[in-house]
């Protein structure tokens, strides 16, 4: 987990200064004035350029046209619906110096510069026409301080990774409920993770990063230095002005207890399950995830079934009786007594928790998402939610109810800036390719009915693209656009995804 001196000591050096820009060849193509220059937009990039790139890259650069490219480019996004949007070069960065090289590259040749870590961002900001995507997926150091009660982290360390490693040490970080999901773009976004309620979204936990500014210098940035690009790094997500290529992050005591009780309801019992479970947010602990899924398919057959609910709740603490205390609430839903199944103070573990994460949505299917928060009374919300919550438009698709509440202000040196008592996501799976347009807007046609009451929405399950709305506060964008403008006013690096094109 320790990283080796010769490597700290590399790492060091870059920090330091300028990084070379990789030999004679780099310097006729790559190499940069002590000013740098506004990217020319569309320029022609030589055969002479290209191949001067490759040299100084010691990962791999893939432009293009070649073998390898489409692989490449569907790689970095999770979903089987690929986007239709096709960089002119993809870098997978094996190192700060390649990601360095990159960004000089790209600016100096007039190319937006995208960032991809784990792929699992619905809109795939990141891959975009023209552009370069620096892949930074190959970059897998993990450093673990478990006195201090911190990591630092490439972005692309898969979230589940992060916890194999810190579950010995008696630590836990919250990642992504999917195994597969990395954790720069999980935290960056926001992030749901692992008793959040309790300790705080992903955003909450980076205490500095790492990153390649606009100017193609690797700079540190955390709480006395770069403030800046904290408080972005805090949030921002596809809307960060640079390149994080290591993250600082707290984490957590893992709590010796994790118990989990479920129960299953039919679409019959709807409006009296989801008045209930919107009354009793004031009343959860912090240490209680209770979500309510609606699914139409058998969980161990995958066939098609009527729709039904499902009423989880898990409880990471300190004790079975805080556990047996805090999932005892379950029993006072009014219809309890039509419950079809329970499962009830069932211990579990990370790793099962996982596993139920990407059995909801497996690598292979197509699919599509949006959400919202809301804050509105279950008088005026609930009897809105039966077409979102039984109309499911195939199989394997999902609507998820989280009680996010009691909410408490998020801090202001965060951008991520909104929340509500109620988060509600929809998710559309399939497989067959001819459906992708319905599909794809399904979630997003789905919510529009329910877009009054939204008080905004949370990046990780984001689709901006086709569902503009809000993800930060109208302080904290108008922040953002400020320091964007400040720290790249050439715009090298790819922002919010306007449009699905």
């Amino acid at each position: 987990m320790k990283t080796n001196e010769k490597m700290t000591s590399s790492r060091r050096s870059l920090l330091k200064g300028v990084v070379a820009a990789g030999g004679v060849a780099m310097a006729a193509t790559v190499g940069r004035s002590a000013v740098a220059a506004a990217p020319k937009a569309g320029a022609v990039i030589s055969a002479a350029a290209r191949r001067g790139l490759s040299k100084a890259i010691k990962g791999t650069v893939l432009w293009k046209g070649e073998a390898a490219y489409e692989g490449a480019r569907g790689g970095a996004v999770y979903r089987a619906n690929k986007p239709n949007r096709f960089p002119a070069v993809i870098v997978v960065a094996d190192s700060d110096k390649d990601v360095v090289t990159a960004v000089r590259f790209a600016r100096d040749h007039g190319l937006k510069v995208g960032r991809r870590s784990g792929g699992h961002a619905w809109s795939a900001a990141h891959i975009r026409t023209g552009s370069m995507l620096i892949d930074l997926s190959r970059m897998q150091n993990l450093e673990v301080d478990a006195k201090a009660r911190t990591i630092w982290v490439n972005p692309g360390v898969l979230g589940s990774r992060i916890n194999v490693e810190l579950t010995p040490l008696g630590l836990i970080i919250p990642t992504a409920h999917h195994p597969t999901a990395g954790i720069g773009g999980f935290a960056m976004c926001g992030g749901f993770g692992w008793n959040s309620r309790l300790w705080g979204n992903g955003s909450a936990h980076i205490l500095a990063v790492d990153l390649v500014n606009a100017e193609g210098e690797l700079i540190r940035a955390d709480e006395t230095q770069n403030t800046d690009y904290l408080w972005a790094a805090r949030g921002a997500g596809s809307g960060y002005f640079g390149v994080v290529t290591r993250m600082k992050m707290r984490v957590n005591v893992l709590p010796p207890v994790m118990k989990l009780s479920a129960y299953g309801y039919t679409a019959d019992v709807l409006e009296e399950l989801f008045t209930w479970a919107r009354e009793i947010v004031p009343k959860i602990p912090p240490y209680l995830e209770l979500v309510i899924i609606s699914t139409a398919h058998d969980a161990k057959t995958g066939l098609p079934s009527p729709v039904r609910f499902t009423v989880a709740a898990l409880a990471i603490c300190e004790t079975h009786a805080m556990a047996d205390e805090a999932l005892a609430i379950l029993e006072t839903c009014p219809v309890v007594s039509k419950a079809t199944f329970k499962r009830v103070g069932v211990d579990t573990d990370l790793e099962q928790r996982y596993a139920s994460g990407y059995a909801a949505d497996p690598k292979g299917y197509r699919f599509a998402v949006d959400n919202m928060y809301t804050n509105a009374p279950a008088a005026e919300l609930v009897l809105k939610l039966r077409k979102l919550f039984t109309e499911l438009p195939s199989p394997r698709s999902h609507v998820f109810w989280l009680n996010w509440g009691p909410t408490k202000p998020y801090p202001d040196d965060m951008a991520l800036s909104v929340q509500g008592e109620v988060f509600l996501a929809a998710y559309s799976l399939w497989e067959d390719p001819a459906q992708d347009e319905a599909m794809e807007m399904w979630p997003v046609n789905q919510f529009k009915e329910l877009r009054h009451l939204s008080v905004g929405g949370q990046m990780n399950d984001e689709n901006i693209a086709r569902s503009p709305q809000r993800y930060l506060s109208d302080f904290a964008n108008n922040k953002l656009e400020a320091l964007r403008e400040k720290h790249d006013p050439h715009g090298v690096f790819l922002s919010f995804l306007r449009s699905v094109t």
